[in-house]
């Protein structure tokens, strides 16, 4: 009796511990260069639900040289195979490339250790070691590498940079469009996307050129990882991905988008929802050919069966399916440097509700992203900053506390300038929203993720720009409107098309030689805030400038421009306005004309002969001088011989003239009348007959003549 009751004892133990999670065929890289992907590979058995943490939860404990402990979250894989065909994407499921992963990025030097961790109904099951092999790795050295992206401040962002060996943090401004989905070869045609193989042409065309793309992770005949899939259908309807199943050809994609951004120095923000998705009322058209994404085919409402779209906010199953998406997403990206934040919602301003319950609406669309930001930060070891967006509209203002717990206040703006008037500049309306920004949220980062000029037609909008004179004003006006980075385009066909991509590259190539703006940085302009129904600026002296200057007011940046070459004045040059007053089109082309041709023949006259720039200075004493370079921006680069002294008059004023390389009395010299320029307090001896040698001034000694300083 005794000897089969130990029997017993014995064998209910090994069936116990047999229970557990089994996590078998472990695979792990010994070494991995510093801001690299490092990633373990291993299997487990078959679960019901495997992206549901309450049914199987995965995990890796990774220990770094210096004790710091971090946790990262395993996720289910499935792999694909893609190849080109035709410029189209075919797919082909990897049927023996199943399994889980865990995947992290060191971010330190030395040797890591490392334990796997899983859970499920049946108990747990800890490792620090596989076989014989001790879960360790080696993190090398790296020659050139690039970190996370992290907050610099209340205002601005920076980035940890390895360049020959040394690592220094560097500022960091997002510089480029939307790239928000693939299309296929016809809108009726999804079985035939051109998949990554466009997101890859996309990309190409912006490496050198701009640092950032904002992509969608909810189009249903793009990337999509839940809901339904266009591009897979199971007779003749199209596959529906949810809760238990999410997309795993789609997840592939992003994996190869992610990857090859990274390779060429492109940085992402992945958008998770849309309002578009949960529209009961499609604002478009009815047909599901033409607008699938809408809430007549959201699994939120056609599996789960939520009864209304705002449901989405408060129902427990909901909330649940949500929070599941979002830790895979984060498990599975988040070791990517090239990350700039998780934006949880296009738009949600824009989603449907009940206009007679909009604070409670508010409310509740508050609590969620709270909620979500929360659980985020609990799952995301890499602290990725975490943002949601708005439209601009009236009713924005109920949604001021939406941004309460997120890391970035974003907004998207749209203007049509081809029905504008003649002041009306949408490079002057997106400085201005950033002011008001700055005001509404003083404590937090500020980014227009979304700009456009009207139009949905944007290829129709740049044959009237095609070398897209307003996107390169608008580009500079916002990088020195206080904002995180200059506003981000919306139609990025159209851009693509039209070949005027490198109308980022200056932008990009003159935000590299600048230092991290502190917090206390603050924009600023030569032009006058007329209010009227709306607020506009104007410029009365011939130049406008836009520039950001810190509180001590010893360093200024900024860019100016001859009012003659505003999209509006040149487009009054080259055509006649139609009898509405307005542009679209009933005016008169004139297909020669300067914005048409670039042809210096065509170019118009200075605005007037003024030629001097006069910024206000009060924290600084009369006679500090000041150094003044100057960088071309169609190129970003500095000026040298334009570089030039100016010195605080008693008037409280910094006054200095544009340069003559670029703006005479009588002509302008360069393609858009424009330069930009940074200014710093000269730091060397200052006083008359003193000599002036330092890094800004090129090493070169000035000598400074008495009566040199300006009265």
């Amino acid at each position: 009796m005794k000897k089969t009751f130990v029997l017993a004892l014995l064998l209910g133990i090994f069936t116990l511990g047999m229970a557990k999670p089994q996590i078998s065929g472990i695979s792990f890289p010994s070494a991995v260069g510093l801001f690299d992907l490092y990633e373990i590979s291993f299997q487990m058995e078959s679960y019901s639900n495997p992206y549901d943490p309450a049914v199987i939860d995965v995990y890796a404990e990774f220990t770094a040289p210096d004790g710091r402990i971090m946790k990262a979250n395993g996720f289910y894989y499935e792999g694909f195979h893609f190849e080109k065909y035709k410029g189209y994407e075919k797919t082909e499921a990897e049927s023996r490339n199943k399994g889980w992963k865990v995947r992290f990025t060191p971010d330190q030097e030395g040797v890591w250790r490392f334990s796997l961790h899983a859970t499920d109904k049946k108990g747990s099951v800890s490792m620090n070691s596989y076989g014989s092999s001790a879960f360790t790795f080696t993190c090398n050295a790296a020659r050139s590498a690039s970190g996370f992206i992290t907050k610099a401040n209340t205002r601005y962002l920076k980035r940890d940079v390895v360049t020959n060996g040394q690592r220094r943090s560097h500022s960091f401004f997002p510089i480029g469009p939307n790239v928000a989905w693939y299309i296929c070869k016809s809108y009726y045609d999804f079985a035939t996307p051109y998949g990554i193989y466009e997101y890859e042409r996309h990309i190409d065309s912006l490496a050198g050129r701009a640092n950032y793309i904002r992509i969608w992770l909810n189009r249903p005949q793009s990337l999509s990882l839940y809901g339904p899939e266009f591009t897979q259908t199971i007779g003749g309807k199209p596959v529906m991905y949810f809760d238990k199943t999410l997309n795993q050809k789609d997840a592939a994609e992003l994996d190869h988008i992610v990857e090859f951004a990274a390779q060429k120095g492109i940085t992402i923000m992945p958008c998770i929802f849309t309002f578009g998705d949960f529209r009961a009322e499609p604002k478009h058209d009815n047909a599901l050919d033409k607008n699938p994404a809408d809430w007549r085919v959201n699994p939120y409402n056609t599996v789960l069966g939520l009864k209304k779209p705002t449901d989405f906010f408060t129902d427990k199953e909901a909330q649940r399916i949500s929070r599941n998406l979002v830790r895979y997403i984060v498990a599975r990206w988040g070791y990517a440097t090239n990350i700039v934040a998780w934006e949880l919602w296009n738009e949600i301003s824009n989603m449907d509700f009940d206009k007679d319950n909009f604070d409670q609406y508010a409310t509740m669309v508050t609590r969620w992203h709270n909620d979500m930001a929360q659980y985020i930060r609990a799952n995301d070891p890499f602290h990725h900053l975490v943002t949601t967006s708005i439209g601009h509209d009236p009713d924005n203002q109920l949604f001021n506390q939406v941004f309460s717990n997120l890391d970035i206040v974003q907004e998207h703006h749209y203007g049509n300038v081809q029905k504008a008037r003649s002041k009306e500049q949408i490079s002057h309306t997106l400085y201005l929203t950033s002011l008001e920004a700055r005001k509404a949220y003083p404590d937090k980062p500020f980014f227009i993720g979304e700009f456009g000029f009207g139009s949905s037609d944007a290829n129709r909008y740049f044959e009237k720009d095609p070398y897209g004179i307003d996107l390169h004003n608008t580009l500079w006006s916002t990088l020195f409107s206080g904002m995180m980075g200059p506003a981000s385009f919306w139609q990025w066909a159209a851009l693509d098309k039209c070949g005027i991509n490198k109308n980022f590259r200056p932008v990009l190539t003159f935000s590299k030689s600048l230092p991290i703006p502190s917090a206390n940085f603050s924009p600023r302009t030569t032009g006058q805030i007329i209010k009227t129904s709306k607020s506009v600026l104007v410029f009365p002296n011939g130049l406008e400038t836009y520039y950001m200057v810190n509180a001590a007011e010893d360093t200024l940046y900024g860019w100016c421009q001859d009012t003659a070459f505003t999209y509006q004045s040149l487009r009054r040059l080259t055509d006649k306005v139609g009898n509405n007053g307005h542009f679209k089109d009933d005016g008169i082309v004139d297909a020669k004309g300067y914005v048409y041709t670039l042809n210096a023949n065509k170019r118009p006259r200075p605005s007037s002969r003024n030629n001097g720039i006069s910024l206000p200075i009060t924290k600084q004493p009369a006679g500090t001088i000041y150094v003044v370079r100057w960088f071309d921006a169609e190129t970003g680069y500095e000026m040298k011989a334009d570089r030039t002294l100016a010195v605080v008059g008693k008037d409280n004023t910094l006054s200095f003239d544009f340069p003559v390389s670029i703006r005479e009395k009588r002509r302008i010299n360069n393609t858009f009348g424009d330069a930009v320029f940074f200014i710093t307090v000269d730091t060397s001896d200052t006083k008359n007959g003193g000599i002036m040698n330092n890094a800004a001034n090129g090493d070169k000694k000035i000598r400074i003549k008495k009566g040199f300083l300006r009265q």
